[in-house]
């Protein structure tokens, strides 16, 4: 699945979960397998959520989900108070936002109208992403 912010694409590979590999629809749940913002020169400049991302998009019934979030985070104990630095640290690697949604498979885009998100600035904003299997 590619997904496209502006000026960089933001590439999110999903696999089907208890779907055949070859998917003809996006409806289902997907695991995702990468992430990488890529320039239109199919450059890759950055791994938004490290190496190894992990996160899901469920797509059913003109609603989507979606949530990544960074496998690289350090460590905390639970005995310690988590700090201002720790915060901003997994503020910024994780994402997860959903709403009411619309597929055009035959251009392979999603459009969705965001009603829920990690960040309030998020909600009510309109994504629009492009996909392909």
């Amino acid at each position: 699945m590619r997904l496209t912010p502006w000026p960089l694409f933001v590439a999110i590979i999903f696999i089907a979960v208890a779907l055949p590999i070859r998917a003809e629809t996006l409806q289902g749940r997907w695991r995702l397998l990468a992430a990488e913002d890529i320039r239109a020169n199919g450059d890759v400049v950055r791994l938004p959520w490290g190496a190894h991302p992990v996160g899901s998009i469920v797509v059913q019934g003109g609603a989507c989900y979606l949530q990544i979030m960074s496998s690289d985070t350090p460590a905390f104990s639970a005995a310690e108070p988590i700090q201002e630095q720790m915060k901003a640290k997994l503020l910024s690697s994780y994402i997860a936002y959903s709403g009411a949604c619309t597929i055009n498979e035959t251009e392979g885009t999603v459009a969705l109208k965001v009603d829920a998100a990690w960040r309030p600035d998020y909600v009510g904003t309109d994504q629009k992403r492009v996909f392909k299997f």
